[in-house]
C-alpha cells in the first residue's frame, strides 16, 4: 500500500506577506513584543514561516561544526518559529524555547565567525533575533510573563501571532501589554490578488479559468466572492471543485461547479 502525504502548495508572495516582513523585522531590530492578529485562514502561519526560515536544529550539537547546508540554512534564517501548544505552563515554554534560543545563537556566531572556537554561551544566548509564537491566543498570563521575561533574558523581540481580539486580551495585563510596540492586522487578500492567485494557483490543482470562457469567468467572480480573500478556503474550494469535475468527468469549471463545491464545505461566519 503506498501513503501518499499532502503536498503543501508553493508560498506565494503578497502583499500582505510584505507588510508583515516589514511588522517582523521592525520588531526584531527594536527588539520589542509586537502583537500579529488576523481571521483564520489569511496566511499569517505561512508568511511567518517564510520570513523567519527557522531550519531544524534537532540534529545540531552547540559548538559543533556546521556543515555548508546547514549553514546556508542558518544565514537565511531570521527568527524562531514557535507554536505554543495546546497545553502550556511557564515550564514547557521554557522548555520549547530555551534550547533553540541557544542553538541558534552558537549557529549563527559560528557561521558569522567560520569556526566554533571562541563561542561562548552567554554570547550565545544574545544572539537571537526574533522569536514568533504562533497560536498564542493558547497562552495563559504566566505563559506570557514567562516569554516577557526570556525577551528581557535574551534581547530577543518577540511576536505574538493569533486571532482577532489578541490585542484587546492582553490589555487586560497592564503590566505586559505596556511594553507591546506594535500590532499589526494581518488581513485578507485583495480582488487583485484573487485574481492573480487564480490565474497561477488553480492550475496547481488541475483547474483552469480561460478568460476568452464566460462560464469560466463567472466561475472566477463566484470563487472570489465565497471566498472573500481567504487563502486556506481558497485551497478546500479548489479541492472540492476538482473532485466534482474528476466524478463527473468534466474539464470545464463553471459557476455552478463552485456553487456544488461550496455547498460541500463547511464555512464558519468568520470565513
Amino acid at each position: 500500500m503506498t501513503i501518499e502525504l499532502p503536498v503543501e502548495q508553493p508560498f506565494l508572495p503578497t502583499r500582505e506577506h510584505a507588510r508583515f516582513v516589514e511588522f517582523a523585522e521592525a520588531c526584531s531590530r527594536y527588539r520589542y513584543i509586537g502583537v500579529c492578529h488576523g481571521r483564520p485562514g489569511v496566511g499569517k502561519t505561512r508568511s511567518a514561516r517564510e520570513f523567519a526560515s527557522f531550519p531544524d536544529l534537532r540534529g545540531y550539537g552547540a559548538c559543533n561544526v556546521i556543515g555548508p547546508t546547514l549553514a546556508e540554512k542558518v544565514a537565511r534564517c531570521k527568527a524562531i518559529f514557535y507554536t505554543a501548544g495546546v497545553s502550556n505552563t511557564p515550564k514547557t515554554i521554557d522548555a520549547g524555547l530555551c534550547v533553540n534560543v541557544t542553538k541558534l545563537g552558537y549557529a549563527r556566531l559560528t557561521v558569522a565567525a567560520g569556526s566554533p572556537e571562541g563561542v561562548d554561551i552567554d554570547q550565545a544566548q544574545l544572539a537571537c533575533p526574533l522569536v514568533i509564537v504562533d497560536e498564542a491566543d493558547r497562552l495563559s498570563i504566566k505563559s506570557l510573563e514567562e516569554l516577557r521575561d526570556l525577551s528581557d533574558r535574551y534581547r530577543f523581540g518577540l511576536v505574538l501571532m493569533g486571532m482577532p481580539g489578541l490585542e484587546k486580551r492582553l490589555a487586560r495585563y497592564a503590566q505586559f501589554y505596556s511594553r507591546i510596540g506594535f500590532v499589526h492586522e494581518f488581513k485578507p487578500l485583495s480582488e487583485a490578488e484573487m485574481r492573480l492567485l487564480l490565474a497561477t494557483h488553480a492550475a496547481d490543482f488541475g483547474i483552469g479559468f480561460d478568460p476568452a470562457q464566460l462560464d469560466a469567468i463567472e466561475a472566477e467572480a463566484a470563487v472570489i466572492r465565497i471566498t472573500r480573500g481567504n487563502f486556506r478556503l481558497m485551497e478546500r474550494l479548489f479541492a472540492q471543485m476538482r473532485r466534482i469535475m474528476s466524478l463527473n468527468r468534466v474539464e470545464e469549471v463553471t459557476a455552478d461547479i463552485v456553487q456544488a463545491a461550496r455547498d460541500c464545505l463547511v464555512i464558519g461566519p468568520g470565513n
